[in-house]
């Protein structure tokens, strides 16, 4: 069992510090632990095998879908396990230098798409300001630190205290209030654990399946729900993407299932009994010819 008690805790981000992924890391594991940052969801993948046995990536924003190149990533062999999530409310910020008034600004930096989730605001309150764009909403605030006075960064929130001598002087700028992104926390492997508590009973899985081509006797090719009918399991959503190997446009699956069945009136199980249930389900789904693997429990 790979406990981690005393050692530095480490927990890869996709970067540069001060993004919403690390806003979201931060929301849960604190300053209590040292935060890596990574360029790519790739890469934060990639270093929870080689320098870190915990990430943290986006899986879904209410705005814009699902997170192509995490899902993309969880197609692979010995891609992590996830042990978490986060849900995080998007709330972009403007930062300016410590004192600077709304008056004096007279450039806004900030990645293309906080600009424009902005755009409302700045030509409200800001008109003539000059918008420039920026790799993301961290680099935004990181240049604030070398540039005069009369500029401001659209950020997240958090850059405020991870780059001294600057401050929040408006929060929400955006137009949309209901924008959310939901984060998956990524171990090494299911025996990693996570160094949070008290942790709550786990109620979620996360399987992997693909659904294999019709054998060559022309007998009809089963179809998902054949596969995840018998299990018995609660099914919260389907994800889809394209297999990364074999024929053409064969899919694989990502299938989140819950425990909570009929609004929540049954007693949930223990974790070790759901476990069990989720272990049992990719049994049998093997049993009838589907290749399937369990790639997260929480």
């Amino acid at each position: 069992m790979n406990v981690l008690k005393t050692q530095k805790i480490r927990v890869a981000v996709l970067g540069p510090l001060g993004t919403y992924t690390h806003e979201a890391a931060h929301k849960v594991f604190g300053d209590g632990v040292e935060y890596e940052e990574r360029q790519t969801i790739s890469d934060t993948f990639q270093a929870i095998q080689d320098t870190v046995s915990i990430a943290v990536v986006p899986q879904e924003n209410t705005i814009f879908g699902n997170v192509i190149e995490t899902y993309d990533a969880l197609r692979q062999t010995g891609c992590g396990f996830v042990k978490g999530e986060i849900t995080l409310q998007v709330q972009h910020c403007l930062l300016v230098q410590q004192g600077v008034q709304l008056h004096e600004i007279e450039k806004i930096l900030s990645h293309e798409q906080a600009l424009g989730q902005c755009q409302d605001f700045l030509n409200t309150h800001l008109p003539n300001a000059t918008r420039i764009r920026t790799p993301s909403t961290a680099s935004a605030a990181r240049s604030l630190l070398t540039s005069p006075r009369n500029c401001a960064a659209i950020c997240s929130k958090i850059c405020a205290t991870l780059f001294d001598g600057l401050e929040v002087l408006c929060t929400g700028v955006q137009k949309e209030a209901n924008n959310f992104t939901r984060f998956y926390i990524i171990v090494r492997d299911r025996e990693v654990q996570l160094p949070i508590g008290p942790h709550r009973a786990k109620s979620k899985g996360l399987l992997r399946l693909w659904v294999p081509p019709a054998p060559a006797s022309g007998t009809r090719q089963k179809d998902i729900v054949q596969y995840l009918s018998p299990s018995g399991l609660s099914i919260m959503r389907i994800d889809r993407r394209p297999s990364d190997g074999g024929p053409p446009f064969q899919s694989v699956y990502f299938v989140e299932t819950t425990d909570i069945v009929g609004g929540g009136s049954e007693e949930p199980p223990t974790s070790d009994s759901w476990t069990t249930l989720l272990e049992e389900a990719v049994s049998l789904i093997r049993k009838m010819g589907g290749e399937v693997d369990l790639i997260g429990v929480w």
